[in-house]
């Protein structure tokens, strides 16, 4: 039973990105936004490291790890379109740059392998831990610069997955970072002519 907590946990952030954009649609209520935006970021954060932990680690698991994550993403660009208008008026290329840098992968795992790629990456960690605070900054109006920060390094990462994606030879589910990526094409390389 315990083992399956961590898919729970990222189920449990996918049925928050409905509720988030439908609370934001329907009811205008920043506060329960938030609170919506603060539980889809707990499960993200818990349902990997109780994954390691159970030693529950799967391709089903780290799946539902980014579809709760692209899931989050949209949600969260949804209802700051619907709840902080003057918000997004003024940093709407910022929100598209993260889009792109999101979903660029996406498309492309989907085209070449018909599969949703998620590396999970060491920049996409960090990026998960400092995105949202900035987030939150940039809406109660401290600074849109740790926003602007973030966005520069989602760019970072998504350029990173393509090149990761481009790389290696097949689909991937797990991939630290684009120096691993790098390695396991060499040794790739290094064994193909012995299987001659």
């Amino acid at each position: 039973m315990w083992r399956n907590l961590p898919n729970l946990l990222s189920l449990t952030r996918l049925a928050c990105a409905p509720l988030m954009v439908a609370f934001a649609f329907g009811t205008d209520s920043r506060p329960w936004f938030f609170a919506l935006f603060g539980m889809a970021l707990l499960t993200d954060a818990l349902d990997g490291f109780l994954a390691r932990r159970l030693h529950a680690e799967s391709d089903l698991g780290r799946r539902l790890d980014s579809w709760g994550d692209y899931a989050m993403i949209a949600a969260v660009v949804f209802g700051i379109w619907r709840l902080w208008p003057e918000v997004m008026q003024r940093e709407w290329p910022w929100f598209l740059t993260t889009l792109a840098g999101c979903f660029a992968i996406v498309a492309y795992g989907l085209v070449r392998w018909r599969r949703v790629l998620g590396y999970h990456t060491w920049l996409a960690k960090g990026i998960a831990i400092v995105l949202p605070p900035a987030v939150v900054l940039l809406l109660v109006g401290w600074s849109a610069v740790p926003f602007h920060g973030a966005v520069g390094l989602q760019v970072l990462c998504g350029l990173e997955e393509m090149a990761i994606a481009f790389l290696l030879p097949g689909f991937s589910g797990h991939m630290p970072s684009l120096w691993h990526a790098w390695r396991r094409w060499r040794e790739a390389r290094e064994l193909a002519p012995r299987s001659e």
